[in-house]
């Protein structure tokens, strides 16, 4: 698609590519529409890809999360605990309540003071190097407090 585009000639372009059917397709689009708009998918465009395609919310959500890359506004980032039983020996359940508390945060919800969404995952297959988390997909192995409070604040 060229740069000066609007999203019904993206939801066009992308339908004659395959999309929705072709779900590499519609990860295409909605990576497109994410570049366009300042690295977010904006709630607006989501609506609409959703509505156009007939794609129930609840479905093109599970595909965005689907991918680490795409981002929406209400959560930019996503942080992932392994729940797996040797992480879990090795303090994953104090972090998972360090996150919890310090972010007013459940699993699979969103952060309102770090803006993230949150799950705690089955095993990530890092098991002699846990605690692990992903931070927007990035594998970080020996997970403490101060890695979280420097994915999650900057600092």
């Amino acid at each position: 698609m060229d740069q000066n585009w609007t999203l019904e000639e993206a939801l066009a372009h992308y339908r004659r590519q395959g999309a929705p059917g072709d779900q590499g397709m519609l990860v295409a689009l909605l990576r497109e529409v994410q570049g366009e708009n300042g690295g977010v998918l904006p709630s607006w465009a989501v609506a609409e890809i959703a509505a156009v395609y007939g794609l129930k919310d609840t479905f093109l959500s599970a595909v965005i999360k689907r991918y680490p890359g795409l981002r929406t506004e209400e959560a930019p980032h996503r942080l992932e605990l392994c729940g797996g039983p040797r992480c879990a020996g090795r303090d994953a359940a104090r972090l998972a309540a360090f996150v919890e508390e310090r972010y007013a945060v459940r699993p699979g919800g969103v952060s309102t003071r770090g803006g993230f969404t949150y799950r705690v995952t089955g095993c990530m297959k890092n098991c002699p190097n846990g605690p692990s988390l992903k931070w927007d997909g990035t594998l970080h192995s020996r997970a403490d407090e101060a890695l979280i409070r420097k994915l999650v604040d900057g600092g």
